[in-house]
């Protein structure tokens, strides 16, 4: 068997058994949704906060006196 292949077995292994923890479990997708909000808040607060620092930079430099 080449690499891929062992690869390929490892990973579908894998998936099989979280399907099989995520069946046992019932959260019903609860863990991804709050997982996707945080990750929208902070992707959120990355834009706001380099709106931001574009702001001040802009600001700073139309501020600078040249000659």
């Amino acid at each position: 068997m080449d690499a891929l292949t062992v690869y390929f077995a490892f990973a579908m292994a894998h998936v099989t058994k979280l399907k099989s923890d995520f069946k046992e479990d019932g959260d019903g997708g609860e863990g991804i949704v709050t997982t996707v909000i945080i990750i929208a808040a902070f992707a959120a607060a990355a834009i706001v906060i380099t709106a931001i620092l574009i702001t001040k930079a802009k600001d700073t430099a139309n501020n600078v006196k040249t000659q």
